[in-house]
């Protein structure tokens, strides 16, 4: 009757046990499967932040470029000795220098 009893126990116990071993493996499949989300959404975001530094480059010598052009027409602007002064254009019309 004791070794039913022990017996019983230790069944009870195993039982107890696989219960928590699957629920641990469960758990752990749907950790692995967000940490898999997870890691693509990562690769996903640096991709898009190495393709906007792209574009903010783009941008940034673009800009640049402009910056450049207008410090030229400026230079040339001041060089001709036109700065401040007005011009005709050949209909007739007055144009001021805009700096």
């Amino acid at each position: 009757m004791m070794q039913d009893s022990e017996l019983g126990r230790l069944e009870n116990f195993v039982s107890k046990l696989l219960d928590r071993f699957n629920a641990l493996q469960a758990e752990k499949k749907r950790i692995d499967e967000l940490l898999l989300q997870r890691e693509e959404t990562i690769t996903a975001l640096q991709d898009e932040l190495a393709s906007l530094k792209d574009e903010r480059g783009e941008i940034s010598n673009r800009v640049s470029g402009l910056l450049d052009r207008i410090e030229e027409w400026e230079a040339g602007d001041t060089e001709s000795g036109d700065a401040g002064k007005t011009s005709r254009n050949a209909e007739g019309g007055v144009q001021g220098s805009l700096f």
